[in-house]
């Protein structure tokens, strides 16, 4: 009998995230399940992308949620921060 190749499939599972319930300001975002239980999951929000990292997918939503209207209402990243350079690799901080 010949032995069967595993096959690799990587499951993405896509959600929606919606800045204070206004759905004129809604972002698609993607979620990615760990092994050890975490699940973590990133939106692309305008220019920028941020991520988190949760129990469960509702404390993922909100947090994701509540990290999206920091970033469109209370200016998030509005910071021009500073730059540094470390291993000749640079690195923007704010």
């Amino acid at each position: 009998m010949a032995m069967m190749k595993k096959i690799n499939i990587e499951i993405t599972e896509l959600f929606m995230v919606k800045a204070g319930g206004d759905w004129h300001r809604r972002f698609m975002g993607e979620i990615v399940k760990e092994n050890a239980g975490t699940i973590r999951g990133n939106v692309v929000v305008n220019e920028g992308k941020i991520w988190s990292a949760a129990e469960n997918e509702e404390q993922l939503g909100k947090n994701l949620d509540d990290i999206c209207l920091m970033k469109l209402d209370h200016k998030l990243h509005g910071d021009t921060g500073k730059q540094t350079s470390i291993m000749g690799i640079p690195f923007f901080l704010n």
